[in-house]
């Protein structure tokens, strides 16, 4: 897993976000609500990192072994608390909001997400637990397509 391949990975995972951002509105259809933001809540920005983030790590792990999806797994489940931990304390914290603060910590989280990716599998750790990394990145995409749905009265789901 070269720094090369993981720049291009996240510039693709970054203007794949992007484009995933307008689909919904492009086509306003079911299934797309699923992967796609339908609102413009921070549950639903969430998708804009799990799906792309998700489709660069199965490219990037086509030839590498198993143990290297741990840690693509891991950052999968730790960006979207970055983000939101991120996004609240700029705005609540610091007053501080806009669609180029909103860009760059996006770029900023996934860039930590390859980052984190890339450390967790040059240690070797990470295998004994990829079973239980699956079943939690699962019920977490699981969740982001249900919410879409039916999400509850809660502030985040708010768009």
């Amino acid at each position: 897993m070269t720094k090369q391949r993981l720049a291009l990975a996240w510039t693709a995972s970054v203007l794949a976000g992007c484009g995933l951002h307008f689909l919904y509105v492009w086509l306003p259809l079911p299934l797309v609500a699923l992967f796609a933001p339908v609102s413009e809540s921070i549950w639903e920005h969430l998708k804009l990192l799990y799906w792309p983030f998700l489709a660069a790590a199965a490219v990037l792990c086509r030839r590498l072994p198993l143990r290297a999806w741990s840690g693509f797994l891991l950052s999968l489940l730790v960006q979207p608390l970055v983000l939101t931990g991120g996004y609240y304390l700029l705005l609540a914290g610091f007053g501080v909001s806009g669609l180029w603060v909103d860009i760059v910590l996006y770029a900023a989280v996934l860039a930590g997400g390859f980052w984190l990716a890339r450390q967790v599998y040059r240690s070797g750790r990470g295998q004994r637990p990829l079973g239980l990394l699956i079943v939690l990145a699962a019920l977490y995409g699981v969740t982001l397509m249900v919410f879409s749905l039916a999400a509850p009265r809660l502030p985040i789901f708010a768009g």
